[in-house]
């Protein structure tokens, strides 16, 4: 005689095996509200439990859902995994997929934020139930310990709280992550060498090379947490908003770990159900989301998403909030070694406020200093919007962490609720992203400027169903700012930019990618199969060796085609349909057929393209590509304020080939210093130049942070002739030498205003 159970009784045994073994876990069963006929199967703490047979767990949906109301707990389980023996004693086991969902209370509504489904083969029923076990304890675990840290989840994210969290994850997690570094594939190592090559442009070559290459190891380890918590905040925040106050993600991290991370940032899903993909593009700190790499750090992620979920982000975070975080994670004597400070919020305001009044009255205001700059600068945004119909538009040719972009968004929203401005919050997001852009080479500078961007609007976004109608793409821009000359002049190959070689020819740009310089092992078995796949190499001398030859990938785009694109956010469209579906989509995107040409152009591009990810050798040279043609279409409209604080590195700092470059642009721009002077050029003077001639409107007002000595050194004698002449008048200068406004710096900077037109 066969003797067997109810099928929700295995259901049942399964749950009281899970939580016999969770420390100081106190189980109430059948919890009952007798008058109104209420029986949830379990309760703990904060979450009720209702336990179905297998397959059926879509009848306990609704039903755990009033068990929550009624019985007030915030969390709800509804779980149809039954104990193994169900498969050997139940005639008939069902075999389709069984699984548990979390459902969580969001005021007066409760709705599904975690669904884990396991699949049942034949003979392999106690691995699948094992699975679940695990996975079902975390979970519980995690509800218990959101109950013991509810004040500090109902917390402000206050700097403090913030810095210090970011801090235990890098304690915690560097050595485990330094240690996958070393010892994972080639596309780590690929990773690592295109992040060094990058900090020699940003920094100096001779600046980089007396950091130590342990401190360096140590330093991309850390940038790569920061960069990986700033990447899952910037999700959550935009999903939280979205999905009404719920947010899955941290969720997903904490439960799932590297199999999660895999799904949300490496294949993009991280926001997809709200038609979000381009929020952030691929770069050198990627390389934790690898799959071959991720499940080393599992622990990493889990631990990130239990900090996630710890702080309510739904309370005001301040604007200095990620600037504090990065200034606390990078040494300051690191920081002073590589010449990075970030400009102090009052300098920002006050040229915010200065030149916004000579764009809008026509002369410096009166006033040398004041008290209130940003709410100065509304009512100039007042006039200015009254006059034009439109925003003054912004862009900060080396953002940095976007302090200026930052505050002068704040300050746009701060006149369209005060003058109550009758446009859609939507709509007038959309004009913030049109009207104000950054442009910065250094990844973590990036990134922390899209987040910091969207930190400022991500509250104006709505959704219409489910999903936004359009997708937020936040025109922060990673480039070499020098590029832009290539894109404005015709002529001979130009060296170096972007740690890659680039030249125009006929409208079309051409990146070379250095393999070797990017840890890449050039051999006849890597030639021949890539060239098998239709990439082709090429040798180039390198110019620090007669005898040493280098290869080289050749990508190239044609630039016509941003003629044919109606906004940014339909050229990232097109080029993500171009890499899925082929010229086709990006037609589509576009809304007009291309010439054979420019169709053949896209194809190779595009074929590159997944060559390279199929070898796992594709890093970032496709967001510099597609960030190039975006800049120039961006900056083809040009900007009413150019403001900012440039870098300052003289140019024999740099490797030589960009140095020669810098040169170049310098020379052929007519700042270059004459003879022995022009040792002690800037990379500001041509930065500055490019600035002025190419992001410009007329009329406008570019206001740039400049080393002072170039206000009186021989070698600043060029350039002070330059922004002198039409169709330039130089409107002020400040010398801030005796202020030094930087923290723990002796450097003499100084801020020009220059007007054109």
């Amino acid at each position: 005689m066969c003797v067997y159970q109810a099928p929700e009784v295995y259901v049942k045994q399964f749950v009281e095996r899970a939580l016999a073994s969770v420390e100081g876990v106190q189980l109430f069963e059948e919890m009952k509200v007798s008058h109104i006929g209420l029986r949830a199967d379990y309760g703990i703490e904060n979450i009720v439990i209702e336990a179905e047979a297998p397959c059926e767990r879509a009848k306990g949906r609704e039903q755990v859902k009033e068990y929550m109301k009624d019985f007030n707990r915030a969390f709800g389980i509804v779980i149809d995994v039954p104990v193994e023996r169900y498969y050997s004693e139940y005639p008939k086991p069902c075999r389709e997929r069984i699984g548990f969902e979390l459902l969580m209370r969001f005021g007066d509504r409760v709705d599904p934020v975690y669904v884990k489904e396991f699949e049942i083969r034949i003979g392999k029923e106690s691995e699948a139930i094992a699975s679940a076990l695990t996975e079902f304890r975390n979970v519980i675990e995690l509800l218990r310990k959101l109950q013991l840290v509810t004040v500090v989840a109902r917390s402000e994210p206050s700097p403090e709280l913030i810095v210090s969290r970011v801090n235990e994850l890098i304690e915690k997690h560097t050595a485990t992550l330094r240690e996958a570094l070393e010892t994972s594939h080639e596309r780590a190592k690929l990773y690592f060498n295109t992040w060094r090559r990058t900090m020699d442009l940003v920094y100096g070559r001779e600046v980089v090379e007396k950091i130590s290459e342990d401190t360096l190891t140590e330093l991309f380890t850390k940038l790569t947490v920061y960069v990986t918590w700033l990447k899952s905040l910037g999700v959550t925040l935009l999903e939280a908003d979205l999905g009404g106050g719920r947010y899955t993600i941290p969720l997903r991290l904490y439960l799932e770990g590297s199999e999660a991370v895999i799904k949300l940032f490496w294949l993009g899903e991280a926001l997809a159900r709200f038609n979000v993909a381009y929020l952030f593009e691929r770069d050198e700190y990627d390389w934790v989301f690898d799959p071959a790499i991720a499940p080393k750090l599992d622990t990493f992620f889990r631990d990130l998403g239990a900090f996630l979920l710890s702080i309510d982000w739904s309370r005001e975070i301040g604007l200095d909030l990620l600037k504090r975080v990065y200034q606390n994670i990078v040494p300051r004597e690191v920081r002073r070694q590589l010449g990075e400070f970030y400009t102090p919020d009052w300098i920002a305001q006050l040229i915010i406020w200065r030149a916004l009044h000579v764009l809008v009255r026509g002369s410096p205001p009166q006033e040398t200093i004041v008290p209130d700059p940003i709410d100065r600068a509304v009512e100039l945004i007042d006039e200015f919007y009254n006059k034009h119909k439109r925003l003054p538009r912004l862009i900060d040719p080396t953002c940095g962490s976007f302090t200026f972009g930052v505050h002068y968004i704040n300050a746009l929203l701060k006149w369209y609720t005060a003058k109550m401005v009758s446009i859609h919050p939507v709509e007038f997001a959309r004009m913030i992203m049109d009207s104000v852009a950054g442009i910065d080479l250094n990844p973590v500078a990036v990134i922390t400027a899209k987040v910091n961007y969207l930190l400022q609007i991500y509250r104006l976004l709505t959704i219409y169903g489910s999903f936004l109608v359009e997708q937020p793409a936040i025109p922060i821009l990673r480039l070499d700012l020098l590029s832009l000359y290539l894109s404005q002049e015709t002529g001979e190959k130009r060296d170096t930019l972007d740690a890659y070689f680039v030249h125009g020819q006929a409208g079309t740009i051409f990146l070379r990618v250095p393999l070797e310089i990017l840890g890449i092992d050039v051999n006849n078995k890597l030639e021949n199969e890539l060239r098998r796949r239709g990439v082709n190499i090429f040798l180039y001398q390198a110019k620090d060796s007669k005898d040493k030859e280098l290869h080289y990938i050749e990508i190239a785009l044609p630039l016509t085609v941003v003629d044919k694109v109606k906004n940014s956010l339909v050229f990232l469209r097109a080029l993500k349909a171009l890499i899925i579906t082929g010229v086709e989509g990006f037609e589509n995107e576009v809304g007009t057929r291309l010439q054979e040409s420019e169709r053949d152009t896209l194809e190779k591009f595009r074929k590159i393209v997944q060559v390279l990810e199929e070898k796992g050798m594709d890093t970032i040279w496709y967001t510099i590509v597609s960030n190039y043609v975006l800049a120039i279409y961006i900056t083809r409209q040009k900007f009413d304020l150019v403001l900012g604080n440039l870098p300052w590195v003289n140019i024999s700092k740099y490797p030589e080939g960009y140095a020669g470059f810098v040169k170049n642009v310098a020379k052929n721009l007519n700042v270059l210093p004459t003879r022995q002077a022009a040792k002690k050029l800037d990379i500001s003077i041509p930065l500055f130049v490019v600035a002025l001639k190419y992001l410009a409107n007329s009329p406008s007002i570019t206001a740039l942070m400049v080393p002072s000595s170039i206000f009186r050194g021989l070698h600043g004698a060029e350039w002070r002739r330059y922004i002198s002449i039409p169709p330039y008048t130089l409107i002020e200068v400040w010398d801030l030498e005796d202020i030094k406004p930087f923290e723990h710096a002796n450097n003499q900077p100084g801020i020009v205003f220059v007007l054109k037109g």
